[in-house]
């Protein structure tokens, strides 16, 4: 059993032996003899190629594990650090820098020599860049080495080798805290914002002295865009410069801090308003009537939830009620406004109970007819007869209530003048004239026949 396995591997042995000598070509030594691969020409210089390859690298792995030659390798955009870790001692010393911390401190690239066998080992972690601050002691500006340490290998070389900062007093201010509004052209139709309420007027800002200077004030900017919900919340906060330029926080040694905004938003709408009732049971309506009741606006613009605004189809007020009026003339009365929702606002500067509405009272303009008042006669002469077709007249006086109410026949006189009539017929036209003529000046006298018919005659003699 052995014997016949050994014979299957001898078989397979041969068999791959068979396929490499296949590759080369067989030269016969004898007629019908061929040489074996290994012993041609072309086999023999690619064994001594490999195995010239293989003692070539062990020579060179030997030389440099007992030289082991340095190597330097660059490692690039590090950044540095002060020497504390932070800036703490200059702002000790109420110093600062002026500027962005992150563009004075700019990246370097540092390079490192390290033996062959610890060059694997270099990473950027290995390495430390550094500045000092210890002599920096005032305002000025100076110029420091960068330095650098690696925990693996030696620094060789650090680019740029120095850097140039700037250095100020470090100072404070307090200043005002401001908002404004943006996107306010996409604030959506039919609603409304009030006035924001900002929890905090002020904020305080901390930096260099020549940064500081020229800071006026912080904004919030409140985004109107599609704002349809009541706003109560923090807003972040820009500092602005005498220019209006907002100015990079990153020249701020605080954090500036944002402050909260508070402002009521709600939908509104144009709920029409109803003119008062007027009573006028205690005013002298037979004397006095009310011509006219007027209110200065036609609406009140509210803003409130939704389902109140949907509520409301009117406004409407508390009667008015008059009492103590005798003479005409024009009156205001404050008017009390109902229906008004609660927590809502009224718009458009209206205070809804200081509204006054005008009332207008004048005096009645009546009629009333007197018959048979007596006509006086003048102008006759003795030298005529005079026959008259009626010695009354019949009249309609108009005009104010009060002065008609007041009026008394006997305060009229009704004339038919004759005076310088020759003989003949004549209809002469009816006058009148009072006894007070001032009093009754508004008085309008109609008479309900305007003439009298006169024949005049000469006197016989006897």
């Amino acid at each position: 059993m052995e014997n016949g396995t050994q014979n299957a591997r001898n078989g397979q042995k041969n068999n791959i032996f068979t396929r490499i000598r296949s590759f080369f070509p067989q030269d016969r030594t004898t007629v019908g003899e061929k040489k074996p691969w290994y012993k041609l020409p072309l086999a023999r210089r690619i064994i001594y190629f490999v195995l010239s390859l293989l003692l070539a690298l062990f020579l060179w792995g030997f030389v440099l594990m007992t030289q082991n030659p340095d190597r330097e390798k660059t490692f690039y955009d590090l950044k540095p650090k002060f020497e504390s870790g932070t800036e703490a001692d200059l702002i000790l010393r109420k110093l600062t820098f002026c500027g962005d911390l992150n563009e004075i401190l700019k990246d370097v690239s540092v390079t490192v020599s390290a033996p062959l066998t610890e060059v694997s080992k270099m990473t950027a972690n290995n390495i430390t860049v550094t500045v000092n601050l210890n002599d920096v002691h005032e305002a000025g500006t100076y110029k420091l080495e960068v330095k650098a340490t690696s925990t693996v290998g030696t620094v060789k070389r650090v680019e740029p080798a120095t850097i140039e900062i700037e250095v100020d007093d470090l100072v404070s201010n307090t200043i005002p805290v401001s908002y404004d509004f943006v996107n306010a052209d996409k604030f959506p139709d039919g609603y409304w914002h009030d006035t924001p309420v900002l929890l905090s007027s002020t904020t305080v800002v901390e930096g260099a002295k020549r940064d500081i200077a020229q800071v006026r004030n912080a904004v919030c900017h409140i985004d109107l865009a599609d704002l349809t919900e009541s706003v109560y919340g923090a807003y972040s906060l820009s500092v602005l410069d005498k220019s209006n330029n907002e100015i990079d926080p990153a020249v701020f040694k605080n954090s500036i801090p944002t402050v909260t905004v508070r402002m009521t938003v709600l939908p509104h709408k144009q709920i029409p308003v109803v003119v008062p009732e007027i009573i006028d049971d205690e005013l002298a309506s037979d004397i006095f009537e009310v011509v006219g009741a007027t209110l200065p606006i036609d609406f009140l613009d509210i803003a409130a939830e939704q389902s109140a605004l949907d509520a409301l189809t009117e406004i409407t007020c508390e009667p008015i009620r008059l009492s103590g009026i005798t003479e005409p003339g024009t009156y205001t009365f404050t008017v009390t406004m109902k229906d008004i929702p609660e927590n809502s606002y009224v718009l458009r500067g209206v205070i809804p109970n200081v509204v006054q509405c005008t009332v207008v009272i004048a005096e009645k303009q009546i009629k009333q007819y007197y018959v048979g008042i007596p006509i006086t006669f003048i102008g006759e002469t003795e030298e005529y007869t005079y026959t008259y077709d009626r010695i009354f007249a019949d009249i309609i006086i108009s005009g104010p209530a009060r002065l008609v109410k007041n009026f008394a026949s006997s305060e009229l006189t009704i004339i038919v003048n004759v005076k310088g009539r020759m003989p003949g017929e004549y209809d002469i036209e009816l006058e009148y004239t009072f006894e007070d003529y001032e009093l009754y000046a508004e008085l309008e006298i109609v008479f309900e026949q305007t003439t009298v018919h006169v024949i005049i005659a000469a006197v016989r003699e006897l």
